[in-house]
Parts: structure tokens; sequence; C-alpha cells
């Protein structure tokens, strides 16, 4: 059940219950969660880091952008203040993962603000035995 909440801490959070997962899929969820940390500080350095080149952003509205632009944007039109993953599952085929689950996201997001309860599905990619963002739809 989603509660709602409005938190502006500037912390990426898991509360969901991760007993189900193994070690190899707490290292994807690790990697998601690193990734919306570096988002809710706008660290720009971080997100180019973790997300693997020709990744583009797909919005909850349709809109479509590439790692550049969504980067671009974060801490400007995209500002995060809370991230926290509230259900989650990964599954693992080789080199390649799909987190899925429910987060909800406090963010100003062109011009709307609030928190969001969003389901994600977030592909990723081990490379040199790190998990990188791929693709991704929220």
């Amino acid at each position: 059940m989603f509660t709602p909440f409005d938190i502006r801490d500037g912390k990426a959070v898991v509360t969901a219950d991760t007993s189900h997962l193994n070690e190899e899929q707490l290292e994807v969820l690790a990697a998601y969660q690193a990734m919306q940390q570096a988002m809710v500080d706008a660290d720009h350095a971080a997100m180019r880091d973790i997300v693997e080149d020709g990744t583009t952003f797909t919005h909850m509205s349709g809109y479509t952008q590439t790692k550049e632009e969504f980067i671009a944007e974060v801490g400007g039109p995209l500002t995060y203040f809370h991230s926290d993953v509230r259900d989650v599952d990964v599954t693992i085929d080789g080199d390649w993962a799909t987190l899925t689950g429910t987060v909800a996201l406090t963010a100003r997001a062109y011009g709307s603000e609030g928190t969001f309860p969003l389901k994600v599905s977030q592909m990723l990619h081990r490379v040199n035995g790190r998990w990188l963002y791929s693709k991704r739809t929220c």
C-alpha cells in the first residue's frame, strides 16, 4: 500500500522488503539506489558514470530524453528531493537485469511538485563487473 508523504531530506532510501533478493540482485538494487542518490544530489558526474552511453530516459508522460538531455535538466526543471524504493523485484539474465517496483519520488518536474508514486522498470547492464543503467522507463 502506498502512503503519500512529502520528505525533502536529500536522501535516496529503500524501505522495501528485500529479504527475497540474493546477493547479485542486491548489487543491482545498490546500483539503482546510487543513481537515485545522484539525482537527488544533482551530481551530474556521478550520473554520467552510472548511465551507459546511448541510454534514453522515458518519463511517465511518455517524454523521452537522451542521457545528456536528462542529466542537463537534473537540478533545474527536474529537481529531486527524496526517493524511496517501496517495492522491488530484480530479474537477472546473464549480464542484464531488470529492476521493477514502486518508488515514491518527491520532486519538482517541469512546474509540478509533490510526491509521485511511480511504477518503475529499469534495465541495467553489467559492464566490467559494474551494473549500469542501460534503458530507463519511469
